[in-house]
């Protein structure tokens, strides 16, 4: 009886220990994940960002933000949407002439930070008058897609230049 009840033990710790095993042989390896791409693939999207602004395209602008976007821009109310950001960004009224340096891309996974810098000015283009000339700092969240690509999911920037004296 005392040999039987030491048997019992020992075939649950052999039991467990092949359970065990098998699964780990089973677990598939990780995704090999190209750090050095997604960057490239980032600073690719601002890079888009920058064309469509400088085109006056809105549609191609807004098929880089995820539908959820979150829009925070200096001195206005954030901004919730896709949606809310075609009434914002104002390409039937204004030119853009906008340069945009990365600055920095810190990916983690399927999200990234994009710290960068956009130089520009806006004119109006009923007259062709300039309106405003800019220096901004950016920090944006993008978010990888199910297909692969990135899109800008928080947007969040504000001046480098000096409110102009009273």
């Amino acid at each position: 009886m005392k040999k039987s009840l030491m048997i019992i033990p020992l075939l649950i710790l052999l039991c467990f220990t092949f359970g065990c095993q098998q699964q780990g042989e089973e677990v598939a390896e990780e995704p090999v994940v190209d750090v050095e791409a997604d960057v490239e693939a980032i600073k690719g999207l601002e890079d888009e960002a920058m064309k469509a602004f400088n085109e006056g395209d809105l549609e191609r602008y807004l098929s880089l933000l995820t539908d959820d976007v979150v829009w925070m821009a200096h001195t206005q109310p954030t901004v919730f949407g896709k949606e809310a950001v075609k009434d914002w960004v104002r390409f039937d009224l204004f030119t853009y002439e906008i340069v945009i340096t990365v600055e920095e891309v810190q990916v983690f996974g399927d999200i990234a930070l994009v710290r960068d810098i956009w130089k520009g000015k806006e004119t109006l283009k009923e007259n062709s008058e300039k309106i405003n000339e800019w220096i901004n700092k950016s920090l944006q969240i993008v978010r990888r897609q199910p297909d692969g690509t990135w899109k800008l999911s928080y947007v969040i920037f504000n001046s480098n230049t000096p409110p102009a004296s009273e």
